[in-house]
């Protein structure tokens, strides 16, 4: 998974302000955290994007959602980007399931569906994609996401 130095970081977040993308700060399960509301445009062949940009602790992070999102839900994927690279770290094994467990633990009932399907899609689109991409993503990568989407059908 690629890491990202603190000049690149703090570049994509001076982009984002630029652009007037709103930035959402979110306490849950006692993590606060903030990301960027990015449009789908940004990445039209991506429905609900999540993006992610972290490297070393101290190079600090920037999280992005697409709009596509609804607004209640945005929180849930970005404190899974949130919990796996910020806490679990990008080199350990199982991280994405693991954050994933955390997550689906906080999405409200109401919203579990609806939120479970779209999650499911998620995975599948970003496998397709990274396996595209093997300069950016390892088969490690692809394997963390196939853990997470075996883990959504599981549940469903």
């Amino acid at each position: 998974m690629e890491k990202y130095d603190k000049a690149k970081i703090e570049g994509t977040r001076e982009y984002f302000k630029k652009e007037n993308f709103q930035e959402v700060q979110e306490t849950l399960e006692g993590r606060t955290f903030s990301y960027f509301i990015v449009p789908q445009s940004k990445s039209p062949d991506f429905p609900y994007f999540v993006i992610r940009m972290t490297g070393e602790k101290e190079d600090g992070y920037l999280f992005g959602i697409s709009d596509l999102w609804k607004e209640e839900l945005r929180k849930y994927p970005t404190f899974h980007e949130f919990v796996e690279f910020n806490e679990i770290g990008v080199d350990t094994e199982g991280r994405c399931v693991s954050a994933l467990e955390k997550e689906l633990k906080i999405v409200p009932k109401e919203f579990r569906k609806e939120y479970m399907a779209i999650r499911r899609d998620f995975f599948k689109t970003l496998i397709d994609y990274a396996s595209k991409l093997p300069q950016k993503y390892t088969k490690s990568d692809l394997e963390e996401f196939e853990g997470s989407l075996d883990r959504l059908k599981e549940m469903n």
